[in-house]
């Protein structure tokens, strides 16, 4: 979209004349566009735009609360977004680097690590490129979209290889991405652990999950693709899904976007197919299957948290993942309040709580590595 057509849907928006699609778009803009500024508009302007955001909200908010249930405008997310970029000008133009104070904290970033098969672990960052190591001819190495990439050559020995297990694994506040050796992309969430083999040999590609990940599988019908993990197995022989199988969560969540994947629970009990839009939950030996809101389950993925009708409690266990925080409530009970919303995940912590604070519900105080929630 040109800089002409972005003037004129912010000012649609400043004047109220803007419609559910317009905000939509401004909102989904901004968070693929978060790094850079939106358009020109000189300073005053920004200050008077985030007044006049800040006037609706506070006539929205009352409106807001319903049954327990807190609404997050895209009126308020347009708050940060361009008190935000504000910011980020003044901040460029006195050529200082922003500084996170004790009450503040950084996003995550890409890294991750990796245990090769001999037990040697290499710590994946931005500083870190290139080939990696060679294992039974096959080459590990990571390319400059930061994506871990694994190359089989016609000399090595692929049954040698198969039995080589890596494992990738990312810590609070981490995320990465890894091509395997069959070309199928999974992309890995903060606290959460994958293995595979180097190669895949036999009838089936079998990996092993803890935690949360995204997986797009590449086709082989003579080759079905398992993902293993505390609760369930996913086959599938090409498609894409969301598996969210935390061990501090009570169920495990397979959702599908594309294609079809057979779900079985451990102990067998139980088998089902799911189709895209669909979400399958297991919890021991029971599993049910529900249509469900794709967007929400792979919104970390896309870079920004999305919550429909989520308690707080679910909201905080994603920020302290993420933001590597851990967090204190004053009252259990807030933990049920449930909220509705969406914000980047690469603003400081500071702006995704603020945004919480917004419906008056919740407040919110960080010291260190620590949030404490109260009322």
């Amino acid at each position: 979209m040109e800089d002409k057509e972005l003037n004129e849907l912010w000012e649609r928006f400043r004047s109220g004349r803007a419609t559910p699609e317009d905000e939509a778009f401004l909102e989904s803009w901004y968070l693929k566009h978060n790094q850079s500024a939106p358009f020109e508009v000189n300073d005053q302007e920004r200050v008077d735009d985030v007044d006049q955001v800040w006037d609706d909200i506070q006539k929205k908010r009352s409106s807001k609360k319903l049954n327990g249930r807190y609404r997050l405008t895209a009126a308020a997310i347009l708050l940060f977004v361009f008190t935000g970029t504000y910011c980020l000008l003044h901040r460029k133009a006195q050529d200082a680097a922003p500084r996170i104070s004790k009450t503040d904290v950084k996003p995550g970033k890409n890294q991750a690590t990796l245990t090769l098969a001999n037990g040697k672990k290499l710590i994946l960052n931005n500083t870190l490129s290139g080939k990696l190591a060679n294992e039974a001819g096959v080459t590990i190495s990571k390319n400059s979209k930061g994506e871990l990439i694994y190359t089989t050559h016609e000399s090595g020995s692929t049954k040698q290889s198969s039995n080589r297990i890596n494992t990738l694994a990312t810590s609070k506040g981490e995320q990465y991405q890894v091509i395997l050796p069959d070309g199928s992309h999974v992309w890995l969430n903060a606290v959460s652990t994958l293995k595979y083999p180097v190669a895949f040999t036999g009838n089936e590609r079998l990996v092993e999950l803890t935690g949360e990940a995204y997986f797009e599988v590449a086709h082989n019908k003579a080759m079905p693709f398992k993902v293993k993990t505390r609760q369930q197995q996913v086959e599938v022989l090409g498609t894409h899904f969301n598996i969210n199988a935390y061990t501090d969560e009570k169920t495990t969540a397979t959702t599908l976007l594309e294609g079809s994947v057979k779900v079985t629970t451990a102990s067998r009990n139980q088998k089902m197919i799911i189709k895209p839009g669909e979400q399958s939950t297991v919890n021991g030996d029971t599993m049910n299957v529900q249509e469900v809101d794709t967007d929400e389950a792979v919104a970390w993925k896309n870079g920004y948290f999305l919550f429909n009708d989520e308690n707080l409690a679910g909201i905080m266990k994603k920020v302290s993942r993420w933001y590597n925080v851990e967090v204190e409530y004053k009252d259990a009970a807030m933990q049920s309040l449930v909220f509705s919303g969406t914000v980047s995940k690469y603003q400081n912590v500071s702006q995704v709580i603020k945004t919480l604070e917004l419906t008056n519900a919740v407040h919110f105080k960080v010291l260190d590595n620590r949030i404490i929630v109260s009322n």
